[in-house]
């Protein structure tokens, strides 16, 4: 499991002048391994439009670690730059497109600071005057002191402040002061405060069901605007829009555009999609939520058999079905907390309606292969075996070519 932290950095004066936020592995308390940098910052720039940067950094600035590639992708539309600074890492693929993109996030105000700086590294030069910070680990950088006290010389000489990071003991932080430092990070001064959990549905809550709901109700309007408010949900869109499963000719970069081309269905198809991505889930959550995936696809099929007008709550029956495994929580608690109507609620609590006997179909044929037990289900739907096969194999195809263009 994946949790939101922070960390303080200090001023000279000990008080508290910056946060940073970052993901760690829970158990491990540390960066999660094999995690994509990209996927990383996705998923803390959703967090931070979900919960304010404000909020995290009580009126601090609020650094957020960034891959210079990710910098192109056009994440910070809905983030103030008076709350949100931009620390630049991963600084392997800088090209005039990633140049191009930082003036543009200049010009809106975002304060930027280079992580383990060196005047050794050219990639970094260009990017010196832009800058208004740079970071340097104390520990682990390729200079002497005397080297250093140079280096934070020159750097402070062109006007950015200088920040220690990797301050562990009482030692390290009398160093870093007398090296003139500015700013200083690391255990000694302030420990790891863990922010949230990217486990929570939180997100699904502010975002999903607003979709959902408007969906429902046909208002493509507010389909827009919702989406609007979510620049995670709004890069998703573009993604899965241009993606191979839609089969589109050419690229579309313009929201509104987007969704008339999209329709409803497929912003209906959309809406799982992003319940899945969001977590970006491996190994055996990867699993459970491709098989909440194919619930989701399963149900619908059903419910389009027997009874149509529940096609998008047999959705969300199907989707949320496995949320103890994915969550944490009962599928009725998640129900329950998100406001869904009462059936889908009364379904996950095994009470006697159509999106429960959808729900105890969809179970008993995920797994089988037993003929028997297709044709009992095919005669209570009213159709044949034939086309509950059909409908199966079109849910797993579906699933897999979702789960494939989107892992």
């Amino acid at each position: 499991m994946y949790v939101l932290s922070k960390q303080a950095i200090h001023d000279r004066q000990n008080n508290v002048a910056f946060w940073e936020i970052f993901l760690q592995d829970k158990t491990a308390r540390k960066y999660p391994e094999n995690l994509n940098p990209l996927k990383s910052t996705g998923i803390i720039v959703d967090m931070l439009v979900e919960l304010g940067a404000n909020a995290i950094g009580g009126g601090k600035l609020v650094f957020v670690n960034v891959p210079a590639i990710f910098l192109e992708a056009s994440m910070f539309d809905l983030i103030s730059p008076e709350q949100v600074g931009i620390e630049l890492v991963e600084n392997k693929s800088i090209t005039n497109q990633t140049y191009e993109a930082i003036d543009l996030l200049l010009k809106r105000g975002f304060k930027f600071c280079i992580d383990d700086f060196g005047f050794e590294r050219i990639d970094y030069l260009p990017i010196l005057n832009k800058a208004h910070f740079v970071k340097i680990d104390l520990k682990n950088n390729p200079y002497d002191l005397v080297e250093l006290r140079e280096v934070i010389s020159i750097v402070k000489s062109l006007k950015k402040g200088t920040i220690a990071k990797n301050i562990e003991t009482e030692e390290d932080y009398r160093t870093a002061m007398d090296l003139g430092f500015d700013y200083f990070q690391g255990n000694y001064l302030s420990g790891f405060v863990p922010i949230k959990s990217s486990r929570t549905i939180a997100y699904l809550k502010s975002t999903l069901f607003k979709l959902h709901k408007a969906l429902v109700e046909g208002d493509m309007k507010q389909v827009k605007q919702v989406l609007e408010r979510d620049v995670g949900a709004t890069y998703k869109l573009l993604k899965f829009a241009n993606s191979a499963l839609l089969h589109g000719k050419r690229n579309i970069s313009d929201l509104e555009e987007v969704v008339e081309y999209m329709g409803f269905d497929s912003m209906v198809k959309f809406a799982l999609i992003l319940a899945l991505s969001e977590m970006f889930a491996k190994g055996e959550e990867k699993i459970h939520w491709e098989k909440a995936l194919f619930r989701a696809n399963l149900a619908e099929k059903l419910a389009e058999i027997y009874s149509p007008e529940l096609k998008g709550k047999a959705h969300m029956v199907g989707l949320f079905s496995l949320s103890w495994e994915i969550f944490g929580q009962r599928p009725e608690d998640v129900a329950s907390e998100l406001g869904l109507d009462k059936d889908i609620q009364e379904a996950f609590e095994k009470e006697p309606n159509e999106l429960s006997f959808i729900l105890s179909s969809v179970e008993l044929l995920e797994d089988t292969t037993d003929l028997k037990v297709i044709e009992k289900i095919a005669k209570i739907l009213g159709t044949t075996p034939e086309r509950v096969q059909s409908a199966m194999e079109e849910a797993k195809r579906e699933s897999e070519l979702i789960a494939e263009e989107f892992s």
